[in-house]
């Protein structure tokens, strides 16, 4: 059984935010990317977006539909995937497709997931956190 060991290395900074990988599942944390954004966005003027607000926007769930069928994760429709998202939330299917956990409890609570769709939030965030994330 593999240790799940967090990954913490200025190697991997994003706007002066370590952004943690666990050993595991080799997931990313979404909560420095978030945390990264919030410090960079002050910086540059950028508008306020959270993370969870923009997993629910249509065009994200479909970038995600089509990552997660590309890799062969799903073989469901576009429309079946819109409508259990619509149901039950987007981050409860991508944890129960085992792409994103939540552990910890109030200020040591932290949001982890697939390599993939953590890129692909860094995308939705700004133009600018994405080129960043390939030096991370």
């Amino acid at each position: 059984m593999k240790t799940n060991v967090v990954l913490q290395s200025s190697d991997r900074e994003l706007f002066g935010v370590t952004i943690r990988q666990n050993t595991k599942e080799e997931f990313l944390s979404v909560t420095d990317l978030q945390n990264a954004y919030e410090k960079a966005r002050f910086i540059h003027g950028w508008s306020e977006k959270r993370i969870n607000d923009m997993l629910g926007w249509v065009e994200t769930r479909n970038r995600i539909y089509y990552l997660l069928l590309e890799r062969g994760i799903i073989k469901t429709s576009l429309n079946d995937f819109i409508k259990e998202t619509d149901s039950k939330g987007v981050t409860k299917v991508l944890k129960e497709l085992g792409l994103y956990k939540t552990t910890g409890k109030g200020e040591n609570k932290t949001v982890m997931c697939d390599p993939y769709i953590w890129i692909l939030l860094a995308m939705e965030l700004n133009p600018m956190i994405y080129a960043k994330c390939f030096e991370v």
